[in-house]
């Protein structure tokens, strides 16, 4: 499983993968897929279409956005005016982005905060809705944005509250980093990777992407073995809030875990979402990647619809 708190570098990774498949338009068709199939997905309560389809275009995004923010733990300056119906934000500090600038052992996609400019706006033009982006200091994981119904922009400077004004004033700490509609876009982005380019382009992109973001993890494992492997596990079903789904067995040589069941898939299905076939290889092909270059075994041992599944790690040659 990949935790949705390690969304956001699969992400740029992934962005980067199809770059260099086929420059930046292979880059914005994938965004475009992803604005129809996700953000613009009516049948899933919590994507901005349905926001939209429920509260209407500007109420709708709005709803939307304060969903969405919060579990992504932003800190956040909102003017929401109900007179002039628009609604300025200042992410003072996006994590997301953040967490791509402070990793020291990958870069972020060049172009990474352009996705948000494109996603969205796609979706909220059919509901006549335009949002406008400040992506000027995303170095700095800051960025502005302008919301407001077509044809009625503020002709006033919108970043100073009027008398009508609710203000939002939001701390990164007031809220817990866990949007778990990030499992979404992650198998989303196994799904679009095995049509464009079949199982082994599934592969690819997971093996090169475990290689790369996991890199710490692995060097971790290099030296302490199978405990730092417990560990690393351990850790992510701790942040999903899932520690009571994942059991296991550290012997000499091998560590069994066992899995109850997968709390992404479970998260999926209340929202009326299924997995892709590809979901599997979150844990297939990953873990195999981190056993190949830790010179150990991996083995899945049963895997069933529900991410109920069995698998080991043992050192090669015991």
């Amino acid at each position: 499983m990949i935790s949705c708190t390690e969304f956001i570098p699969l992400y740029s990774e992934f962005f980067k993968f199809l770059e260099k498949k086929g420059g930046h338009d292979a880059v914005m068709e994938y965004w475009i897929y992803l604005s129809d199939r996700n953000i613009g997905d009516k049948t899933n309560p919590n994507s901005l279409a349905s926001f939209c389809e429920r509260l209407g275009g500007f109420e709708g995004a709005r709803a939307y956005w304060n969903h969405t923010l919060s579990e992504e733990a932003c800190d956040l300056y909102r003017i929401y005016d109900k007179k002039h119906r628009y609604i300025y934000d200042h992410i003072r500090h996006c994590p997301s982005r953040g967490m791509l600038n402070s990793l020291k052992h990958i870069e972020p996609y060049y172009d990474y905060c352009e996705h948000c400019n494109v996603i969205y706006q796609r979706v909220l033009k059919n509901y006549g809705i335009v949002y406008e982006r400040d992506d000027s200091k995303k170095e700095n994981a800051e960025c502005c944005s302008l919301l407001y119904e077509a044809g009625n922009k503020p002709d006033f400077d919108y970043t100073k509250p009027s008398e009508f004004a609710e203000i939002t004033d939001m701390k990164s700490e007031d809220n817990k980093y866990l949007h778990r509609d990030f499992h979404l876009l992650g198998d989303l982005a196994l799904t679009y990777c095995g049509e464009k380019f079949g199982d082994k382009g599934v592969k690819e992109f997971l093996t090169d992407y475990t290689k790369t973001y996991y890199k710490p993890v692995i060097e971790n494992i290099r030296i302490n073995g199978l405990i730092a492997i417990k560990k690393w596990l351990e850790s992510i079903y701790e942040i999903e809030e899932a520690s009571e789904l994942l059991h296991t067995d550290l012997k000499e040589n091998m560590l069994t875990v066992t899995i109850d069941k997968s709390p992404v898939i479970d998260y999926m299905y209340s929202l009326g979402q299924k997995p892709s076939k590809y979901y599997i290889e979150e844990t297939k092909t990953l873990y195999s990647a981190i056993a190949d270059e830790c010179n150990l075994c991996f083995n899945l041992d049963n895997y069933e619809d529900n991410g109920a599944a069995k698998f080991h790690f043992s050192v090669r040659g015991k």
